[in-house]
């Protein structure tokens, strides 16, 4: 397995989406180093090449800005890619896009009705980056047989229901990291985990990939909350672990992070990028130096997809900054088109989108350092929803930017469950 690397440095951005088994998206950060402005260079959109069919209508489905939530950037983004496409890449099909946006301000009945809206409107596609409360959308949607395309969508529902696409495979979170430890010849890891329902759920995912890449594996679960966590882990080091996985809100990543650092600061550390916030990093020995990063976009500003990605939102993105925030819907938005253009789609109904996409070539995933999808539902056993298998793993330094973003290529047998 060859791991490939870019080394170019970007501010990280604080947040992964949802973590599999259905943690909520974490707000957008305004902190300096969070995220950074678009820069306008037009030339790196291409030759106009503007629609000229009958508009066809697709959905677009984002917490958007609640309470204790705020996604605004991630419409922002794939709105800006349906505007893109609309002028320079001929649509889809032909026709011009017309987004059909819908708040859920992550509440469940929210969801639900957004996703009546979006039947009867009758919309061609509903399209997202990470819905949290995604198992209030698919019960509607599924049966009025309206494809759903989302960056990922973690869930069991999820993960199995016909018509839900997931163009990035959230279980590299995991994945991603276990095939690292696989490649560095590690045999031991420990998952330290919050201590809720849903992580619980996706750390015994965890376990099964870890397991899989030949380690052994413990999980050290420990109750939200937990300022001091310097028992646990000296309990969890009695093992001598070669590696700690860290799966968590950022607080309780930082807890976490603190303890391992202060006990074992040799140790190989790998967390999810949303356990990442500016400033957290002087409540932790050394800062974020050297922990891997699993994220779900790779935003090195030296690529071409990056490059696109600034000119577009500095076009079109009505001050949406450059982050994984604002990443997650253009991707799943731009991917969408992309591989629906590339199966030559015809018919764009419901029912010839939902066809497109289970046609469509393998299709470059935007913003993701070279990771193809396909959503042919052959490319995890287990989901057949689930269009990649790549992950993205990237180092931080001391106060959380990334550098050194890898793709980590994946054996589909790394992603298989008992009896898949």
């Amino acid at each position: 397995m060859k791991i490939q690397r870019s080394r170019r440095r970007i501010a990280s951005v604080m947040c992964a989406g949802v973590l599999v088994a259905g943690l909520t998206a974490c707000g957008s950060s305004d902190e300096s180093g969070g995220s950074t402005a678009p820069s306008a260079d037009e030339s790196a959109l291409g030759v106009p090449n503007k629609a000229t069919g009958t508009p066809v209508t697709f959905g677009f489905i984002s917490a958007g800005a609640g309470q204790t939530i705020n996604t605004v950037d991630e419409i922002k983004g794939g709105q800006a890619a349906v505007d893109y496409a609309n002028e320079y890449l001929g649509g889809v099909g032909g026709h011009p896009i017309a987004l059909k946006v819908c708040e859920t301000l992550d509440v469940p009945a929210t969801a639900t009705d957004c996703a009546n809206q979006m039947v009867s409107e009758g919309v061609s596609a509903v399209l997202g980056g990470a819905i949290g409360v995604v198992d209030s959308v698919i019960p509607v949607l599924a049966p009025a047989g309206i494809p759903l395309i989302l960056h990922n969508a973690p869930t069991q529902m999820g993960l199995t229901t016909p018509g839900v696409f997931s163009i990035f495979n959230s279980l590299s979170l995991f994945g991603g990291p276990a095939a690292w430890a696989q490649e560095e010849g590690m045999k031991r890891v420990d998952q330290v985990v919050i201590a809720v329902p849903a992580a619980q759920g996706a750390a015994k995912i965890g376990e099964t990939l870890f397991k899989n890449a030949g380690l052994q594996v413990n999980t050290t679960s420990i109750p939200p909350g937990t300022a001091d966590m310097s028992p646990q882990i000296a309990s969890a080091a009695e093992a001598d672990p070669d590696l700690y996985h860290i799966a968590g809100s950022s607080d309780f990543c930082t807890s976490a992070l603190k303890a391992i650092k202060t006990l074992s600061p040799q140790a190989n550390v790998a967390i999810i990028d949303r356990c990442i916030t500016p400033g957290s990093s002087s409540a932790i020995p050394g800062g974020y130096e050297g922990v891997k990063v699993s994220t779900s976009a790779n935003l090195n500003p030296g690529s071409d997809s990056a490059m696109l990605f600034t000119a577009v939102l500095a076009k079109y993105g009505d001050g949406a900054t450059v982050s994984s925030m604002t990443s997650t819907g253009y991707s799943s938005a731009l991917g969408a088109i992309n591989a629906l253009n590339a199966a030559n789609i015809a018919d764009v109904t419901s029912a010839g989108v939902m066809a497109g996409m289970k046609s469509a070539p393998p299709t470059e995933l935007p913003n993701s350092g070279g990771i193809m999808f396909q959503c042919n539902g052959k490319q995890i056993a287990f989901s057949p929803n689930t269009c990649s298998t790549d992950g993205i793993l990237a180092t931080a330094d001391q106060v959380g930017n990334l550098t050194d973003f890898q793709r980590i290529p994946a054996d589909p047998a790394l992603y298989t469950m008992d009896g898949s």
